[in-house]
């Protein structure tokens, strides 16, 4: 049994230095989930939330990404995301822009209006500015 395994999260815009972690929390589509050393082995959808990622010697990280597919095996995980974004960098008032209009999306309904997608980009948007303001989704 080993005590870490290796991380790679990449998104088409950017890719993320590999990390040796001993945890990652992952926004699967069924809920959260918890990848640990010796994991069996899986291919999983995820969806718009949190990834927090406890490194060796290090603090938690917390990221936020939109949705996307992560692989496990062998100790190797690797999360390939859509779009990727250190919960530092996140522009707090922009995030609480975008989820002011994806309020008022879903408020004022026409008849082209995709609710289905108009929800999808409401939780996104919840999550982001949760991210951003250091508001963990992940229950532990």
């Amino acid at each position: 049994m080993t005590n870490s395994f290796e991380l790679k999260i990449l998104s088409p815009n950017r890719a993320l230095p590999s990390i040796k972690a001993k945890a990652v929390v992952l926004p699967g589509v069924l809920g959260y989930m918890t990848v640990l050393p010796d994991h069996a082995a899986m291919i999983a959808e995820l969806e718009a939330g949190e990834v927090v990622i406890e490194a060796q010697g290090a603090a938690s990280e917390h990221f936020f990404i939109t949705g996307g597919y992560v692989e496990v095996d062998h100790n190797r995980v690797s999360v390939l995301a859509d779009v990727v974004e250190n919960a530092k960098d996140i522009n707090l008032a922009k995030a609480e822009e975008t989820l002011r209009a994806a309020q008022a999306k879903l408020t004022t309904l026409s008849p082209e209006t995709d609710v289905e997608q108009a929800n999808r980009d409401l939780r996104a948007a919840e999550a982001r500015v949760s991210v951003a303001k250091g508001i963990s989704q992940v229950k532990g």
